[in-house]
């Protein structure tokens, strides 16, 4: 499995990412947490972070609709992503009330993952390590998430230490910190 990194430059590319994003979490249209932390645009059924693309890398699975015989993908569409707000100019997880994280060196802040597929935690695992191996290649060392309780043990599963955690409008959230080189060479879920 190799990840793509998305060229925000390219308008085709993005629009894919954009709307991928936004069927993943088209089901949390009426969620105040999420209309809060991403910039929604139902007429064109499109979701971005608040954070500049400049700011971000973004890593696309791509699900080929129209194969080219030559092996190459003619035509693909965004399955599963990633962004990581490596400049840290700015934490997402500061709209959710955490305060930033302390600067360290190959740290960054995960702003997105979605799969517009349901996904076990297998094939879970199979993307997060790559994108961690990919993620390490680029320099980054450590990445903090936030998540809901539901996901909190599927996020520990995957190596994440909660760091903190915050309640807004009755919704706890929790940060955690991933080691992406661990989390790179995951074999097992724990």
């Amino acid at each position: 499995m190799r990840l793509h990194r998305l060229d925000p430059a390219d308008p085709q590319a993005l629009a894919s990412y954009e709307r991928a994003f936004y069927a993943a979490f088209a089901r949390a249209k009426s969620n105040t947490q999420a209309r809060r932390l991403w910039h929604w645009d139902d007429s064109a059924c499109r979701i971005r972070t608040r954070i500049p693309y400049a700011d971000q890398v973004v890593l696309v699975l791509r699900d080929p609709v129209s194969p080219d015989p030559s092996g190459a993908d003619a035509i693909s569409d965004v399955d599963t992503a990633v962004a990581f707000n490596w400049r840290l100019a700015e934490h997402q997880s500061a709209i959710l009330g955490f305060e930033p994280s302390p600067p360290l060196e190959g740290h960054c802040e995960v702003l997105a993952m979605f799969s517009r597929r349901d996904v076990d935690l297998t094939g879970l695992r199979d993307f997060m390590r790559t994108a961690a191996q990919q993620a390490l290649e680029m320099g980054l060392k450590t990445a903090d998430a936030t998540c809901t309780d539901r996901l909190l043990p599927a996020y520990r599963h995957f190596g994440g230490q909660p760091l903190d955690a915050c309640s807004i409008e009755g919704e706890r959230r929790t940060r955690l910190r991933f080691n992406l080189e661990a989390l790179a060479r995951l074999e097992r879920l724990t």
